[in-house]
C-alpha cells in the first residue's frame, strides 16, 4: 500500500506548483502574526476552549493534496494538551484518500506554544512529498467562533514562511469547524473575518481554495479514531522511515 501512495504521490509532482505565493496579490513576506488576528483572540484566547475535534472546511495549503491521482477527503484535526509537555500541544490530523471508504493518513503534529496568545511554532518532518523541506513553520489562530458555552465553534488558522532570501515560501490558511458540514451563511461569515484580517490574498492566489468533502466518511463512517495511531505521516513514525513511507507532512 505505501508503495501504491508512493507512485502516485511522484506522478503527483507533475503537477504542484513550485510556489505558494510567487505574485500578487501577495505580500512581499509575510505578516507578523499579531497583525493578522481578531482583537478578540489577541486579548482573550483561551487555550482550554480550543481543545477539541475539529473537520476541515476549506483550505489553502500545498502540504495537503487536492488533485488527482491522490485527493484527499475528510480532513480532520483533534488538538489537545500534550501528556508529557505542558508548552506543547499535540494535533492529530488526519485525511482520506482513495475510492469507497478508502484509506486514512493520520499526522501526529506537535506544536510549541509561545508567548503570544494563539500563536504557535510547529515543527514538520520537512518529508512531505507534496511540498519538502517545510519544517519548523508558526501557526497562528486568527479568528475563532465563539459558542453559547464559551468553546469555540470554528477556528481560522494561518501559517506563513518566507524564503530565505525574499518572497514568500509558504502560505496556508485552514477553515476548521466542529461539524463536518457547515451551512453556506456560516462559511460565508468566515471568509467575511479572514479577508477583514487581511489575509484574503492567500485564499486568492493560485491554485484558490479548495473545499473538502467531508461527506465521503459520513456516508462511509470511515473516520479513523480519535486516539488512532500516526499512519503514513507525521512525527510518530519509525526512524527508519523511508522519505517516500511519509508523505503528507
Amino acid at each position: 500500500m505505501r508503495r501504491i501512495f508512493s507512485v502516485l504521490a511522484l506522478c503527483s509532482l507533475l503537477v504542484l506548483s513550485s510556489a505558494d505565493c510567487p505574485s500578487a496579490p501577495c505580500p512581499a513576506r509575510c505578516p507578523e502574526a499579531v497583525e493578522v488576528q481578531s482583537d478578540f483572540v489577541k486579548n482573550h484566547f483561551d487555550i482550554q476552549r480550543f481543545w477539541g475535534v475539529y473537520y476541515e472546511i476549506a483550505y489553502h495549503d500545498s502540504t495537503q493534496p487536492r488533485r488527482w491521482p491522490i485527493k484527499a477527503s475528510c480532513q480532520r484535526s483533534v488538538k489537545s494538551q500534550h501528556p508529557g509537555d505542558p508548552k506543547n500541544y499535540k494535533d492529530l490530523f488526519s485525511l482520506n484518500v482513495g475510492p469507497g471508504k478508502g484509506v486514512n493518513a493520520v499526522c501526529d503534529l506537535e506544536f510549541n506554544l509561545t508567548h503570544s496568545p494563539g500563536v504557535f511554532m510547529g515543527h514538520w518532518s520537512g518529508h512531505s512529498i507534496f511540498n519538502p523541506n517545510l519544517t519548523d513553520i508558526e501557526n497562528t489562530v486568527v479568528d475563532v467562533g465563539v459558542a453559547a458555552n464559551g468553546t469555540y465553534n470554528w477556528t481560522l488558522e494561518f501559517q506563513c514562511k518566507n524564503a530565505a532570501a525574499s518572497g514568500i515560501r509558504f502560505a496556508a490558511v485552514n477553515f476548521y469547524h466542529r461539524k463536518p458540514k457547515i451551512d453556506q451563511e456560516e462559511f460565508q461569515l468566515m471568509m467575511e473575518r479572514l479577508r477583514a484580517l487581511g489575509l484574503g490574498w492567500v485564499v486568492d492566489a493560485s491554485p484558490g481554495l479548495t473545499m473538502v468533502d467531508q461527506q465521503k466518511c459520513i456516508d462511509h463512517q470511515s473516520y479513523p479514531p480519535l486516539d488512532a495511531k500516526a499512519a503514513l505521516c507525521g512525527q510518530g513514525l519509525r526512524d527508519d522511515r523511508t522519505e517516500h513511507e511519509e508523505l503528507f507532512v
